[in-house]
């Protein structure tokens, strides 16, 4: 089924919905119908949820919670203006899956919003302005704040507020109210570190009840920037740095009910069943040991780690800790699939500033249980003979405040006692030059020193990862790259032979994120570009920058004096995951919705072409427009990527009309001027070329048997006023 198909085309599978109450609201009527009734193992069932308030009217904002076999499984997701959203579920286990899903009522648009520059000791004054018809009753004013502000209505003092802990409430502002234009500002103020202000004014004007909330329409003045509209952060029940003490908002949804691997809630009230059969089935993999595809994987979403509150984007399979089984054998379902021979598992921070292995501090001994948890799964998925990927261990010497080496030493001998010499784990490892692969992080490049002691290499392997090396040229070392910040990655050369290169969907130099020197995803452009060193040279390591990071620091909370280097992961387009993530869910920053399976796919086709599997192959990406990009000039700079086979010449179509043909550059300066405001689609076709994959957004592609020709299409809308 191809992406564009309405989703009215899917198949009900069982019966009616059912009527769910909350205290306060109206009863919901949900229905659920699936596009098919078996999948392969790992394979996706594309869920379409219809949510009705009285039976009747569409639910829209309802939180909808999918839940199969009795556990919650799959991102979260926001019902539209038509009370409908569309889930995607990865199945990952054969056997009989039942799917339903839990609507909580909606809670409104409320946002976390602040200036677009956050400071220390920071004043900016947040406004809105509304206009009503008719007198307002029962007007009260709920408000939360980090750190602290002044409320007015009108000019008249409503009150002060401090703390995000905990809302404050403002009853009987109804004399304050006026027919006609009305201003309601809040004086923000920062004392350091994150910032946020969460409002909703709530009244009852003639036959409506209104709800003025905190959202992109709102303005902002004070320094450093100035005037203009607010920076939105992120929905109020959302995940975000507030999120978890945001609990007795009304209709917030405990933090805990978003996890997955969590059981129905006691008394919850769930939509139909629908039964799905995953089959098992078989995997083929292409055996190149000359030319291994790796991808860096974190085990780190723990209490005590990285737990979502900065994720720009929402997994398909859901927000999940690393010790679930479920999403540890989806991740390896799907990483067979695309062709990656290993995954990269990253213990960098685990000693930062120790000078002993035994110094470790709890959040380590997590990140170290979900290791040892994803071995287990690993060791059992090989006994029911799948090709798992196996696994090579990133530690770390220098990252943030350097260790020894006598700590590292130590290190690498425990995972010898626990690891290499426990059969359970034996054939799970990348034996490289006869023994176990491990490149411990030293971006301090305190290896090379003279008066560093030696590593202890007499059990694995090793090598040394730096990063940045198009800055620093460690590569001359013989490091490898955990990202550089150049669209050509550095190649590390080992005897004359091309060892290592990483390519990335996007990275970003010294500044981070928000300096001129990265460079954005730009509708997948950026990962063809970096991977096409990979297809120049033929290292013995492809290592993919990365699958699941998503982590950041808070919005005020970046590096250097200025608290605006952001590293890791910033927005949906300044970060560098290749996870599936959902197409419309809501994350930090206000982003709604990712990239869906797109880099999967890309993953798949350029590691099939890197193999030569058919040398007639090709793959591209076209940016801009954005996929669903709201252009508001009359002109657009098209541009567009391509690896494998190169097209002859490329034709350029908008809205299914040539616009340009035999082009031989990859960019057209594309007039809008005569075209109407509205919905548009441009076309770049590759001639001469074909290709096995149709790059989905919604599943991952099962390779064509006949290859199709090379053509990307893009979705945007034009909107000049």
């Amino acid at each position: 089924m191809s992406d564009g198909l309405v989703l009215g085309a899917l198949v009900a599978v069982l019966g009616a919905g059912i009527l769910l109450a909350s205290s306060g609201a109206s009863a919901l009527d949900v229905r659920v119908k699936a596009d098919k009734h078996a999948v392969p193992m790992g394979g996706t069932v594309a869920v379409e949820v219809v949510a009705r308030a009285d039976g009747r009217k569409p639910a829209t904002g309802c939180r909808i919670l999918p839940y199969v076999n009795g556990r919650r499984w799959g991102a979260h997701e926001i019902t539209d203006a038509s009370g409908r959203v569309r889930l995607l579920l990865p199945l990952p286990n054969p056997g009989p899956a039942e799917i339903q899903v839990q609507a909580l009522p909606s809670v409104g648009s409320t946002h976390w919003i602040w200036a677009p520059q956050v400071q220390d000791a920071q004043t900016v004054r947040l406004c809105k302005t509304f206009k009503v018809t008719h007198s307002a009753k029962h007007a009260s004013l709920r408000i939360a704040v980090d750190d602290s502000c002044r409320v007015t209505l009108n000019g008249h003092p409503v009150g002060e507020a401090a703390g995000w802990k905990s809302e404050h409430v403002f009853e009987d502002l109804d004399a304050f109210i006026v027919r006609g234009e009305n201003v309601l500002c809040v004086e923000a103020e920062n004392a350091s570190g994150p910032a946020g202000l969460a409002a909703e004014l709530t009244f009852d004007a003639g036959r409506e009840h209104r709800i003025i909330a905190t959202d992109a329409s709102w303005a902002y003045s004070g320094e450093p920037s100035g005037e203009g509209p607010v920076h939105v952060l992120g929905r109020l029940d959302g995940f975000n740095p507030w999120s978890s003490a945001m609990q007795h908002w009304p209709g917030i949804v405990p933090r805990s009910q978003y996890f997955v691997g969590r059981p129905v809630p006691n008394g919850a009230v769930l939509s139909n069943a629908l039964k799905v059969q995953v089959e098992r089935r078989a995997f083929t993999v292409h055996e190149d040991p000359e030319h291994l595809i790796g991808i860096q994987w974190e085990p780190w979403f723990t209490p005590h780690n990285a737990y979502w509150q900065t994720a720009q984007a929402v997994p398909v399979v859901g927000f999940y800790d690393s010790y679930d089984r479920d999403v540890i054998r989806q991740h390896a379902l799907w990483l067979m699939d695309a062709g990656v021979n290993f995954i990269f598992v990253d213990w960098s921070n685990h000693i930062w500033g120790k000078q002993h292995w035994n110094e470790r501090p709890p959040s380590t001994n997590e990140i170290i249980h979900a290791t040892t948890l994803t071995l287990e799964a690993y060791a059992a998925m090989r006994e029911e003979g799948l090709p798992v990927p196996k696994v090579v261990i990133m530690p770390g010497l220098s990252n943030g405040p350097p260790t020894t080496m006598e700590a590292l030493n130590e290190e690498l001998d425990w995972m010898v006692q626990n690891y290499l010499e426990n059969p359970r784990f034996e054939s799970l490892w990348v034996i490289y030059e006869g023994k176990p692969l491990v490149v411990p992080l030293d971006c301090a490049y305190l290896a090379v020193k003279p008066e560093t002691p030696p590593v202890d290499d007499s059990h694995f392997t090793v090598r040394w990862m730096g990063t940045q090396l198009q800055a620093n040229g460690r590569e001359k070392n013989g490091y490898w790259s955990w990202m550089d910040g150049s669209l050509e990655p550095i190649v590390t050369y080992r005897d004359g032979v091309a060892e290592v290169v990483t390519p990335t969907p996007a990275y970003f130099g010294h500044g981070g994120w928000l300096y001129p020197e990265a460079r954005g995803r730009r509708g997948g452009t950026t990962f063809i570009e970096s991977f096409k060193t990979a297809l120049r040279t033929r290292p013995r390591f492809t290592l993919l920058h990365q699958w699941n990071e998503f982590a950041g620091q808070r919005e005020g909370r970046g590096y250097g004096s200025k608290k605006d280097i952001y590293v890791d992961s910033y927005s949906v387009e300044l970060s560098d995951d290749l996870e599936p993530v959902s197409l419309t869910a809501d994350g930090y920053r206000g982003d709604m919705g990712g990239w869906g399976f797109y880099y999967l796919n890309l993953i798949q086709a350029l590691v099939r072409i890197f193999h030569q599997e058919d040398p007639e192959d090709a793959v591209m990406a076209v940016w801009p427009p954005e996929r669903g990009q709201v252009v508001t000039t009359d002109e657009l700079q098209v541009s567009w990527a391509v690896a494998g086979r190169a097209p002859t010449s490329y034709t350029l179509m908008l809205d299914g009309k040539e616009i340009a043909e035999d082009l031989q550059s990859t960019t057209y300066v594309l007039s809008l001027a005569d075209v109407p405001d509205g919905p548009h689609e441009i076309t770049v076709i590759g001639e001469g070329a074909k290709t096995h994959f149709p790059l989905s957004y919604t599943e991952m592609d099962t390779p064509r048997h006949d290859r199709i020709p090379l053509k990307v299409s893009t979705p945007f809308t034009l909107h000049r006023r």
